[in-house]
């Protein structure tokens, strides 16, 4: 009598155990697919969002300027126009920079319409 106790709690014991995980695994499954479907949809809104963002900052950038972003010079911003002013996309914020050169004390830039300053880091050398 005591055998079949024990054999029957090590029967139900181990069908425990491969019904709790195979549970965690149709959990987990549909963790995933939810997820995955909800992951799809925005990816979908993402993607109409970045393609007006991309219609806006191309009407912005259209005032007759051969653009030049990404010099590098005198402390101006990589990511704004040498020519115009003007940055590649709109930044975040209420201000839609145009920078100008200023050399008042370091090289850098500073904003017509808001004020704001950009100081380009300068690496000190290391001594040895």
């Amino acid at each position: 009598m005591r055998q079949l106790f024990f054999l029957g709690v090590l029967v139900f014991g181990t069908l425990a155990i491969i019904g709790y995980f195979g549970w965690k695994v149709c959990v987990s499954l549909f963790i995933y697919f939810r997820d995955g479907s909800d992951s799809r949809a925005t990816a979908k809104i993402n993607q109409v969002i970045l393609a007006k963002k991309e219609v806006e900052d191309r009407e912005r950038l259209s005032n007759d300027c051969n653009h030049r972003f990404g010099e590098k010079l005198g402390g101006f911003p990589p990511f704004a126009c040498r020519s115009c002013g003007l940055e590649k996309s709109k930044p975040s914020g209420g201000c839609d920079h145009v920078w100008r050169l200023d050399m008042e004390n370091a090289p850098g830039a500073v904003c017509e319409l808001c004020k704001k300053t950009y100081k380009p880091i300068i690496s000190e050398r290391t001594k040895l």
